[in-house]
């Protein structure tokens, strides 16, 4: 499994100062902030969670201007600086319940790349391939075909029968991130009616969580491969 979020909007050293750099305030910079997500997404696709990892950690500008006025994310710098107390970019290996490995980044250095949020999975008879900056394509691998013909297949999941998209536009006509937001809320709300617990549930926050603090111990440690503690 290969998980990446890669954001650019920090990637000036003159971006001033926000919240988002300040540990207190923020937990942590690109894990906790966009890493947590990626997490989240393996987890839920493998339906396998993580239970160790060897992390690195690093704070490429460790010092910026402090903001004049609050604006977009990075905001317009005036005067005095202030110092960045969180990780600019975050890497780590990893392993699954059932065995599989994974590498994880997130950084909002990664110029070039506005939304990255990457995923692919290598299996024993297949593969898959996602970019969120491509959303409504999934990548397919089918490792059964021969190898004279095989290659990765471009989805467009654009069709009624796709998850979710029959309620929308006619096939062919591609749905963007605000449309994601409504799914949630149809997910929440048809659990509830049912007496359903909704999913992603606590306990699945929480486990994400509990990978974010093994991820942050194990880069304080030199990457010591750090065990992340079960339900129990």
């Amino acid at each position: 499994m290969r998980a990446q979020y890669l954001q650019d909007w920090i990637a000036d050293p003159a971006a001033p100062m926000s919240w988002r750099l300040e540990k207190d305030k923020a937990g942590s910079g690109a894990l906790g902030d966009i890493g947590a997500h990626v997490v989240d997404l393996t987890q839920h696709i493998t339906g396998q969670r993580l239970t160790g990892v060897s992390a690195l950690l690093e704070t490429f500008v460790k010092e910026r201007p402090l903001p004049a006025a609050a604006g977009s994310l990075s905001g317009v710098a005036g005067e005095g600086t202030g110092l960045v107390t969180v990780d600019d970019a975050a890497v780590f290996t990893a392993r699954f319940t059932g065995g599989a490995l994974g590498v994880f980044e997130a950084t909002r250095f990664a110029l070039g790349r506005k939304n990255a949020i990457r995923i692919e999975i290598n299996g024993s008879r297949g593969s898959l391939a996602f970019d969120f900056e491509d959303m409504n394509v999934l990548h397919f691998f089918d490792g059964d075909e021969p190898g004279e013909t095989a290659g990765f297949r471009r989805i467009v999941v654009t069709e009624p029968g796709h998850p979710y998209v029959g309620h929308w536009w006619p096939a062919g006509h591609g749905l963007g991130y605000e449309h994601g937001f409504t799914h949630q809320v149809v997910d929440l709300v048809t659990a509830i009616a049912q007496g359903a617990d909704p999913a992603p549930s606590f306990a699945d926050g929480l486990q994400v969580q509990r990978v974010l603090d093994a991820v942050e111990r194990s880069a304080a440690d030199q990457a010591r491969w750090t065990e992340i503690p079960g339900d129990d």
